[in-house]
């Protein structure tokens, strides 16, 4: 199959004062369009909530020139927002370093990643090989993040889930049923060509604390209400066999007075809708907490499910809509 690409490969993050220019047009526009654009398969993937974040942005103003993603996973949010020019730039960042590493090589080292996968043999024997792996290099951690992710029940790359298929592949889905490598082929490129454009800015392995702080020292140039931060922390519910980073009562406890008390930009959560999480976020006359429900596939599971997911933001204009109810404070 012809890969080449008509525009160059980056193959390094842009410089800061990139932030601040428009970035370039996309060759392929109808690729971002589409509902599913992250190469990665994740647990409790947010791409329902997609629609309503894209109302939110665009109901508020000035638009949004940076938006930072610091619990990136599979990332839909941020690339899709990137490929319809609600944002004009994006910087991921995940403390998994998996995860993290995935996204700084398909981002800027997408050919070397994509001819690899080609390469991988798809079986129980090299996902069990993968699974004992400690790779210390990032190309090596970005397709070991990939191989799992496609080949792992429910993409859990961290705990107790086996291969999809089991042990045995006596089941209907086999291990390969989630590697197609067209499909692949042609995300893990528009990833790449968000990057090559000048819409996807870095990759940073770092957790939530360290991501924000370094927002004001690299994007100084950028006003406050001109970034926008994404934040889609673990699960309270079954977040130790879904994450290997997944959050104590404290760490959701500290998440939340950053957010309401010291944070000076625009700023969207995503979480599962717990009395945990509505403790935390109520009564708060300059935010708004909104219920969603959406289906999506839960862990543990092959069939759709409906879930009730909570959106916390301090947007100021909330418009009517009926893909959410807004809860009294």
């Amino acid at each position: 199959m012809d890969r080449e690409r008509k525009k160059p490969l980056r193959r390094k993050p842009w410089p800061p004062e990139t932030v601040v220019d428009k970035p370039a047009p996309l060759a392929d526009e109808a690729l971002f369009s589409r509902s599913v654009i992250s190469p990665l398969r994740y647990p409790g993937a947010k791409r329902q909530l997609v629609a309503v974040i894209e109302a939110l942005i665009r109901a508020n103003m000035p638009p949004p020139r940076l938006l930072l993603e610091p619990f990136c996973g599979g990332a839909t949010t941020t690339l899709r927002l990137l490929g319809a020019g609600l944002v004009q730039h994006g910087v991921l960042a995940d403390i998994d370093p998996l995860v993290s590493a995935f996204w700084k090589t398909a981002a800027f080292d997408s050919r070397w990643l994509i001819d690899a996968m080609h390469q991988e043999p798809v079986t129980v024997e090299r996902w069990d090989w993968w699974r004992a792996s400690r790779p210390r290099g990032r190309r090596d951690r970005a397709l070991k993040c990939l191989f799992l992710n496609r080949t792992t029940f429910s993409g859990i790359l961290h705990g107790r889930a086996g291969p999809i298929g089991g042990r045995s592949q006596k089941s209907a889905y086999k291990i390969d049923c989630r590697f197609g490598i067209d499909g692949l082929t042609r995300r893990i490129e528009g990833v790449a060509e968000l990057a090559s454009t000048g819409r996807l800015l870095d990759v940073w392995e770092a957790d939530w604390r360290v991501a924000l702080a370094r927002v004001p020292t690299i994007f100084g140039v950028l006003e406050p209400d001109e970034v926008v931060v994404y934040l889609d922390p673990p699960y309270v519910t079954k977040a130790q066999w879904l994450y290997q980073w997944s959050f104590q009562s404290a760490e959701h406890a500290h998440l939340a007075s950053t957010l309401t008390s010291t944070s000076p930009y625009r700023w969207l959560l995503s979480y599962d809708d717990t009395s945990t999480v509505r403790d935390l976020y109520r009564r708060r006359q300059d935010q708004t907490t909104l219920h969603v429900s959406h289906r999506y596939t839960a862990a543990g599971s092959e069939t759709r499910t409906v879930k009730d997911e909570l959106l916390v933001t301090n947007f100021s204009t909330i418009p009517d809509s009926d893909r959410y109810r807004v809860l009294a404070p």
